[in-house]
């Protein structure tokens, strides 16, 4: 998949669960190299093949080697683009699938289409559940996605980590940043100065410079633990609050409460499953624009999860 952070994290879902119930299957999943860590965490991820975003010809001639290595049984193109079609088409294997909704002329890669699950419109964990039917399965998402427990964190972090305080994650930066929030260091102050059973991290991959100097129960972590190491000390939070590229997405398949400022981005379609539940919370930005976001409407949505 050469998709976002949040589609990955749904595929990961629906994979876990097919993988669940045929362990016999080996996963060989092809992703972008900012993600290639996470996906490599999960243990029911065999092998991973990196993608790299260039459009150089040269660097899809090397992936298409690296793909063509192994004969696969299923190929499976659950992302649906003209890049991800043409993997699938270049691929030995002796059954390519695809959905019937996919985009930009990708059907014509595959030798099966499938509909999508859910119908027109529906959350992409509905949609991606259709492939459950190759495998002659139901796809089945649990609360919380597995992953290898026991990471051991660095004890300049661990040791600065409280168990006697709530804790709250917040992901401040997102490669696009016109669509980033810029309250998110003000609302950690925020939340520090109200609430004295808090303490907040600053997170992420994609960081956001914090020239001030930062309270006593706010500490910058952003770029500062890997991808398994991060999905441990989310899981181990009580909220997460990021924009609307995926880390919510990630904390909610995590099992922690959490809230995602869109800007463009569908919740209906991307937001962390499902949809219904409580502590999967959402605020939409007045016509995108982040800017517009309330401060005071997010430092309430994040007491009220803290309440959950």
């Amino acid at each position: 998949m050469t998709s976002p952070l949040d589609k990955i994290v749904h595929a990961l879902r629906v994979v876990e669960s097919i993988k669940r119930q045929k362990p016999e299957l080996e996963i060989t999943w092809v992703v972008r190299r900012v993600y290639e860590p996470l996906v490599a965490s999960f243990e029911f991820v065999d092998q991973t093949i990196v993608f790299q975003r260039s459009e150089a010809l040269m660097t899809f001639a090397g992936l298409v080697r690296d793909i063509r290595r192994e004969v696969y049984d299923f190929v499976l193109d659950f992302e649906g683009h003209a890049r991800t079609g043409a993997m699938c088409f270049f691929a030995r294997a002796k059954r390519k699938i695809g959905l019937r909704s996919a985009k930009e002329g990708a059907t014509i890669c595959y030798k099966e289409v499938i509909a999508a699950g859910g119908g027109e419109g529906s959350h992409f964990v509905e949609e991606l559940r259709a492939f459950g039917s190759v495998f002659g399965v139901e796809v089945e998402v649990g609360e919380v996605l597995r992953f290898p427990r026991g990471v051991e964190l660095p004890e300049s972090v661990s040791g600065a980590l409280s168990t006697s305080w709530k804790r709250v994650c917040l992901f401040p930066g997102r490669f696009k940043k016109k669509r980033a929030w810029r309250g998110m260091v003000d609302l950690a102050k925020r939340l520090v100065e109200v609430r004295p059973d808090v303490q907040v991290l600053l997170l992420g991959m994609v960081p956001v410079v914090v020239e001030e100097e930062l309270p006593d129960r706010v500490l910058d972590l952003q770029e500062r633990l890997s991808w398994g190491e991060l999905c441990q000390v989310v899981s181990e939070s009580d909220v997460v609050v990021a924009n609307d590229n995926g880390p919510a997405q990630l904390a909610g398949a995590l099992g922690c409460r959490n809230l995602t400022l869109y800007s463009f981005v569908s919740p209906a379609s991307r937001g962390s499953y499902p949809l219904e539940r409580e502590a999967n919370a959402i605020l939409r930005a007045p016509e995108g624009d982040v800017d517009r976001l309330d401060p005071k409407s997010v430092f309430s949505a994040v007491e009220k999860l803290l309440a959950l």
